[in-house]
């Protein structure tokens, strides 16, 4: 009897370090899109990425330089770390900052919310992780939540939403799927790698291919390089490149990568569901947007299907 309770306390104390890291992740990137939303002003999502990684990748510089010759099988590793960064970077913040200029900053941090139930459909795919019936029945009240934030636009009718996008949401939704499923390979494949590593090598990938990006939309480098002239006349392009990079790169992506080395995927993404506790009051008071009652509505909705498809973990 005390042997195993000596043993729950141990499992208990070792899950702390995970929610920790997660509980700072849940800051950092809960406060992420409504810090950004004002620099789309002076410029364009590419763009801003690419600033963005500029000024991680030069911070890191360091650190790519400290783990380069720890790291066994050196070539296979950055490739694979290059192939799912690309996923879950390139692909993933395109579609995500390209659906934040056309959406609310609120209405896009609300539809990021709903990641984990993506990450839960993947997890049964990939890592076998069982599904039981209650959990089923909870995953599809989430997604109906979902649905209703995605068609908010619809539901309400443009002309009275003018800050709400349709396409916009449906670009968040392609990053929550991007997303999610490069949570569950990087779960699978990052295992025996330092995270800060994978993070520094993700800031060199996402560097290059916005660059390209960016060059392909302003139709080269020499208008790419007047556009960057003009662009870091703002003072907000800064800030938030700032804010990004250092915050929402660095210490947002490490803290995730390590937060779930210790605790289920499923679970890991759970503390996305805390992040209305940050966007929500600062998209209100630092952006001056709206709430609106089907967004409570539907974000009540979602939470009620994760307390349903996790009340055996809770219990």
């Amino acid at each position: 009897m005390m042997m195993s309770m000596t043993r729950g306390k141990t499992k208990k104390k070792s899950r702390l370090p995970s929610y920790v890291f997660m509980i700072i992740n849940t800051i950092v990137w809960g406060a992420a899109l409504i810090v950004v939303k004002p620099a789309f002003e002076a410029t364009t999502p590419f763009r801003f990425l690419l600033y963005r990684y500029i000024i991680a990748a030069i911070l890191a510089t360091p650190l790519l330089f400290h783990f380069l010759p720890k790291i066994k099988n050196l070539k296979k590793t950055l490739a694979k770390i290059t192939l799912l960064e690309i996923l879950g970077g390139t692909i993933a913040l395109s579609l995500l900052y390209s659906g934040l200029n056309l959406t609310s900053a609120i209405e896009a941090s609300l539809i990021t919310t709903t990641t984990p139930i993506f990450v839960s459909i993947f997890a049964v795919a990939t890592l076998k992780e069982k599904e039981e019936k209650h959990e089923v029945v909870g995953m599809a009240i989430a997604f109906a939540g979902t649905l209703l934030l995605t068609l908010f636009p619809l539901l309400n009718g443009y002309a009275t939403i003018k800050d709400i996008s349709l396409t916009g949401n449906l670009l968040i939704v392609g990053q929550n799927i991007a997303t999610a499923l490069y949570f569950i390979l990087a779960k699978k494949h990052y295992q025996k790698l330092p995270k800060i590593f994978i993070a520094t090598i993700s800031f060199y990938v996402c560097l290059i291919t916005f660059a390209s990006l960016s060059a392909f939309e302003t139709g080269g480098i020499t208008q790419l390089l007047s556009a960057i002239h003009q662009d870091l006349q703002h003072l907000s392009v800064w800030v938030t490149g700032g804010y990004m990079a250092v915050f929402g790169s660095i210490i947002g992506l490490t803290a995730y990568l390590k937060g779930q080395e210790g605790i289920e995927a499923s679970e890991a993404t759970l503390f996305t569901y805390l992040q209305p506790l940050i966007y929500l009051p600062l998209g209100f008071w630092l952006l001056s947007e709206k709430i609106y009652p089907l967004q409570i509505g539907s974000l009540l909705i979602i939470l009620l299907g994760v307390v349903i498809a996790q009340r055996r973990s809770w219990r």
